[in-house]
This record gives structure tokens, sequence and C-alpha cells, in this order.
């Protein structure tokens, strides 16, 4: 992917001996890859084949610290769309997983495109009963378009893989009741949260009146960065393997969406938005950052336009602001989140995803303008993790860990999820941040080795 996007002299600039002058054989970028390619089959080898369930089909939703299942209520969409894209997308890129993994792939797509479809209304459910039973007939059973958005991305990468027509039509369904139903033709973006029937919930149901947000802890009503970033990455995925005019002008509007919009001078993003767009006063989320810097790159290959210099400009911001305050300059590795221009982070601690979504950026940027500090910031990235973030006793990414990597635990009550303990695996922890981190940083070192 990264041959369209980035040039043969950027490129050999970048990797023709750029890297600390004081260097020992494990700083080098054959080295560095080494060192990822051996995590990357790692984690792989934990998280496949224990998570497919072959007796009900998709993914087990639990698996405990010393990777054994757990009983479980319920599947997410978000879970079981992001296990299918990750075992689709190493079979693609690593011929050697390839053989093991699509089946594993194609079983996941088809748990989503058949069990978690609403085939009364349309629409994936946000979760069923682990056999794919719905957990409610009710009208009020929300359906989110952070979940819709998964259930197109994983389903399309699936269909790249497979080339199974079946699963095709499902993604593009999905994303056509989503724009019948959700898209704001006034304002541009996406309605989030839904009745079950489609209709747009803008406020707490009537008999359920407790329910005042949705997935993304929006305010209802509202819109919110977390689903805009996703749909964009959903479309991205779409749009690889269906050219429809629609899918692309959409594609085009959310790309203008998270650079203009939801991204902010001097390079942070908002996180909430009324309808028109004006934004709520709110944190900085350092990791949903680097990721977007990430995905806008990739959205405007996908469109035709790699150089677009005004949204590259954005996503280096999105990265340096980062950087400039995210990063933890004592141990290495981005805090979770903080003020725009805080001296200090408002939550130090260092959530597995933001790290993986760090060390995709730095290394991404390095490629493309060849800046020593990009190197060493990937480094010292990795560095943290491979020390502190995975778990040296029974393999796998802990899910957090405190600013200096002690203390490891769950995600807290802001998620939901069946229990709080350092489980490997639940509704809001997939392979999906890790993998295809260590899938993208191996590709970027590699094309640095290839041009030493």
């Amino acid at each position: 992917m990264f041959k369209s996007i980035f040039s043969v002299l950027i490129l050999a600039g970048a990797c023709s001996g750029m890297f600390l002058s004081s260097s020992s054989a494990a700083d080098t970028p054959t080295e560095f890859k080494a060192r990822v390619d051996a995590e990357l089959n790692r984690d792989l080898k934990l998280w496949y084949p224990l998570s497919i369930d072959l007796e009900r089909g998709g993914y087990h939703s639990i698996i405990t610290r010393e990777w054994k299942l757990q009983p479980y209520e319920t599947k997410g969409i978000v879970q079981q769309a992001r296990m299918a894209w990750v075992a689709a997308e190493t079979a693609m890129r690593r011929p050697e997983w390839r053989k093991e993994l699509e089946p594993f792939a194609y079983q996941g797509a088809k748990f989503v495109a058949e069990k978690m479809w609403d085939a009364e209304f349309g629409g994936f459910y946000w979760e069923v009963k682990p056999d794919g039973t719905p957990l409610s007939k009710e009208n009020s059973e929300m359906k989110h378009a952070y979940g819709i958005a998964f259930a197109i991305y994983g389903l399309a990468n699936v269909y790249r893989l497979t080339g199974d027509e079946a699963i095709l039509k499902r993604a593009v369904e999905g994303f056509q009741w989503l724009d019948k139903n959700g898209h704001d033709a006034v304002n541009g973006g996406y309605v989030e949260a839904f009745y079950r029937d489609g209709t747009q919930m803008l406020a707490p149901p009537k008999d359920r009146p407790e329910v005042i947000k949705g997935k993304t802890r929006e305010l209802l009503g509202c819109k919110s960065m977390n689903s805009h970033l996703h749909l964009m990455e959903a479309f991205i995925e779409l749009y690889r393997v269906w050219k429809d005019p629609l899918l692309r002008d959409l594609l085009e509007e959310l790309v203008v969406i998270m650079r203009d919009k939801v991204t902010t001078w001097p390079g942070a993003m908002r996180q909430f938005f009324r309808a028109d767009w004006t934004a709520a006063a709110t944190y900085v989320s350092f990791g949903h950052d680097v990721e977007t810097a990430y995905l806008l790159e990739e959205a405007i290959e996908v469109l035709g336009r790699p150089n677009d210099e005004k949204t590259l400009a954005v996503c280096k911001s999105l990265v340096d602001h980062s950087i400039e305050f995210g990063w933890d300059k004592e141990n290495g590795g981005f805090f979770y989140d903080g003020a725009t221009f805080g001296a200090h982070p408002a939550d130090s601690t260092k959530f597995w995803w933001v790290q993986a979504e760090g060390l995709n950026a730095l290394l991404r940027l390095y490629l493309r303008y060849g800046e020593q500090r990009y190197y060493d910031l990937a480094l010292a990235q990795w560095n943290f993790i491979e020390s502190k973030v995975v778990d040296a006793e029974f393999g796998g990414w802990y899910p957090v860990v405190d600013a200096d990597g002690s203390n490891p635990r769950g995600l807290d009550n802001r998620f939901s999820q069946v229990s709080h303990g350092l489980e490997k695996a639940h509704l809001w922890k997939t392979a999906y941040h890790e993998v295809r981190a260590l899938l993208n940083a191996s590709d970027v070192l590699g094309k640095c080795v290839e041009k030493k």
C-alpha cells in the first residue's frame, strides 16, 4: 500500500542511513523489524484458533489473561467484525498464514452477515446471544453507527480475501441502511443511534429513560468523533472493492468532516458535536488523533489523491501535537487523554490500543518525511510496548498499564464488558489494533531495510 503513497526519492532519503548516530544493532531497522515480526507471530498464534467458536460460529467473547475461554452472555458486532477483519488482512498480507486464517475470516464474516443482521428491519444488531439469537425484539434495542461501521469494515475485507459475493452484498446493504436512516443531508455526517426499526434515537426512549447516551458515550442526538472516524475507515475498506459513486462522495464528505470540522488547530480533534457540527468543549484523545492521521492517509490513497497536501498537513499536525502534549518523555508511550495545551495529561494511563496506533503513526511519518525524531520515538514506543504492555508470562497485550508500565489491569466501567479483570479478549478488546499496527510497522521497516 505504501508504494502509491510515498515517492521513491522520499523513501530512499528516509531509509539510507538516517538512523541514530550512536545506534546499536538492536536499533537498526533490520533488528527492529525482527522484533516486531516475532511479536506478530506470537500474538497471532495466541488468538487463532483459540478465539474461534467452532460450534456456534463467530468468535468467543471472553478469554482470560492466561488464554483460557470463559463463559459469556453475548457477542458484540465490534468484536466479531474486527476479528474477521484481522484474519482476512493477515491472510492477504502474510502468505504463510493464509491457509489457516482464511477459513476463520470467512466463518466470522458469515456470523456477522447472517446472525448479526436484523432480518426484519435491516441493520446490524449491537449484540446477540452467543448462538446469534437476538437479545430482544423490542424496538428500543439500540443499533449504532459505530457498530454498523465495523460490520461494513470486516465484511468488505473478507470479501477482498474470498470473493464471496454474499459477503459483499451484506456489506453494501449495511452501508445502504445507514445511508437511508442516518445520513444528515443538510450538515453532513451521520446520526449515530437508532431504534431497531431504523428510526433515529435522538432522545432517551420512553420505555428506557435511563438511556441517555449512545455506544460512543455521546449524548443521544449528538455526533461523535469516534463514530465518524470509524465510518471513514469502513468506507475506505468498502470502496476498495465496490466503486460506487455515492460511496465515493460520502467518503469524500467524511474526509472533509474529519479534516476540517473535527480537527482543529494546532492538531487536535474534538470529541462531540451538535447536528450542525458545533463542537462541545472536550478533552483530546491522543490515540484517536494518531489513528486518524493514519486513516486520513488511507482515505486519500483509496480516493486516488495520495499527495493531497492539505490532508497530509493535518495528518502531520495530529501526530506532532500528540507528541508535544501526549508523549511520556520519561517512560515512552502515549498517554490516554489530556487538554489541548495541558502541561500534564488528564489521564496518564497507557492503553494497549493507543500504544499500537502510536507505533503505526510514528513509523509512517518517518517513512514519509525522513525525520529522525519519528524513528527515535517509534523505537522508544516499541521498547515500552515490548517491555511493559506485552504480558511476559502469558503473552498477548495487557489492556491498560500505569504511565511507567506497572499495575496492569482491565478497562474501567466506562466500557461495557462482562468483568473487570485482565481479560485478553472481551467485547472491546480484540487483536485488531495490535495486529494491524504490527503488520504496518513490519512493512515500513521492511521498506527501510530494502533501501538501506
